[in-house]
């Protein structure tokens, strides 16, 4: 039998209190998660000015913003920012600064605002005198997420969303000068100004557009001027061009039945009061997400992401070919799903239809094709259909009553007819109501994601 001492017994000890102290420590290794009682708030810093430029008191606590502007299409030295209270500040940083990888669009950072100055900036208003070594880079960034509005909304919270993103919808764009000058943005509520500089490699060409974002500005160069509310593009992926335009209030419902083939969206504009969305969620209308209009490379079987123009599968095959695929006339409206957030769609892809009012209307009904395009694709996709009220609704609602098999891929090839009954609280509104065919959950099951189209979409009324 093994004995051990009283002298050995303290040295095993001893290794093992060494042993332990040596370990490295459990538990997280970055930053500390962030905790709003260390920050202040752009609110807070806002209210600092009083007519006068203003400093912050000794020891003012950070800001933890994003970046929602991108420099090269800002005045030299100026940063837009937003934090998680939705409000927004300009920041000038001199027209020397060149660290424009740390303020680069959609970075989040740390700011220690004491020595700085916030004062009055051509209408709106700005912190000043703040040096390289006041920022700290936070990763991962925290997304400043558009707020949805109209141009009249915007009009009417100038000061309250002035350096903030917004989206706005349904917008028709016109031209007052080249590139480098004014562009008109009007909606069906008004026209606000958009200033497109040469330097930022953005295009801008008048017509309609499903949705336009950009940060809020004010641009007044001399007190004694009016201000000029703008919405200063970011990139080109700000504008999202087809849709309606500013008269797109959403399809009106004349005559019983209305019906959609999506037979011309080759032309690259969707009909009247249908949208494309990725990120949709029940408390969440979802991004505006352009389609690929192309026939030649919306093929079934093509696995990049994003919304296409497909054949219709009505009276095709599993089996046929690309380029029977691409001469088709028969068009349907789909999406190929990835992985990727949120633009992969999966969940979140959504086909949204506005109607514009249902004035008189009752009993109303909501009939279309569901098509499983690629038989290759083994995960399953399951649809849904949910309904809201109003301009910018916050809250969908899911439509119980439904008829036909709302799944595609699970390797199937198929094209099933759905039947919507829509609830009596759709009937005889006087406000705009949404519907939309969705996917609220993931896709379940192995192998690649579904390649899913709409067709035939009909509504009926009495």
């Amino acid at each position: 039998m093994l004995r051990i001492n009283h002298k050995q017994t303290l040295i095993l000890a001893t290794a093992a209190m060494l042993a332990a102290c040596n370990k490295q420590p459990v538990g997280p290794v970055g930053p500390d998660p962030y905790n709003e009682n260390n920050y202040t708030t752009l609110s807070y810093v806002r209210s600092l000015y009083n007519g006068g430029d203003a400093a912050p008191p000794p020891n003012t606590k950070l800001i933890r913003a994003t970046v929602v502007s991108n420099y090269r299409n800002e005045a030299a030295g100026n940063f837009r920012i937003q934090d998680a209270s939705g409000r927004g500040i300009n920041m000038f940083l001199g027209t020397s600064w060149t660290d424009t990888n740390l303020l680069h669009l959609g970075n989040t950072v740390d700011i220690n605002i004491n020595n700085s100055i916030v004062g009055a900036f051509n209408g709106d208003l700005q912190i000043r005198n703040l040096q390289a070594s006041a920022f700290t880079r936070i990763q991962p960034a925290v997304a400043a997420t558009p707020r949805a509005a109209t141009v009249r909304q915007v009009l009417d919270s100038l000061q309250q969303w002035s350096s903030t993103v917004v989206t706005i919808e349904n917008v028709t764009v016109t031209a007052t000068g080249t590139t480098g000058s004014n562009f008109n943005i009007t909606d069906a509520t008004g026209t606000i100004v958009t200033f497109v500089r040469t330097t930022s490699g953005i295009t801008v060409t008048p017509g309609n557009y499903q949705s336009v974002t950009g940060y809020v500005s004010i641009f007044q160069s001399n007190p004694t001027f009016s201000p000029t509310p703008q919405i200063i593009l970011r990139t080109q992926s700000d504008l999202v061009q087809g849709g309606p335009g500013a008269n797109g209030n959403g399809m009106v419902l004349t005559t019983s039945p209305l019906t959609i083939d999506f037979d011309n969206i080759s032309n690259g504009v969707l009909p009247a009061g249908v949208s494309v969305r990725t990120d949709a969620r029940a408390n969440n209308l979802g991004n505006f997400a352009s389609f690929n209009n192309n026939r030649s490379t919306s093929l079934w079987a093509n696995f990049t992401a994003g919304f296409r123009n497909y054949a219709s599968a009505s009276g095709l095959t599993a089996s046929t070919d690309s380029a029977t695929q691409v001469g088709r006339t028969n068009r349907a409206l789909g999406i190929r799903q990835t992985g990727t957030i949120p633009s992969g769609g999966d969940p979140g892809a959504a086909f949204v239809f506005l109607l514009a009012n249902t004035q008189g209307k009752n009993n109303l009904k909501m009939d279309f094709q569901l098509q499983s395009l690629d038989s290759a694709s083994g995960r399953t996709t399951t649809w849904a259909v949910d309904y809201a009220l109003g301009d910018n609704p916050a809250t969908f609602t899911p439509v119980t009553t439904i008829t036909g098999n709302l799944t595609t891929g699970n390797s199937a090839f198929s094209n099933n007819a759905i039947s919507v009954t829509l609830p009596a609280a759709l009937s005889n509104q006087s406000q705009r109501v949404w519907v939309r065919i969705i996917t609220l959950t993931a896709s379940t099951g192995g192998g690649s994601r579904a390649s899913s189209a709409i067709d035939d979409v009909k509504f009926t009324w009495n």
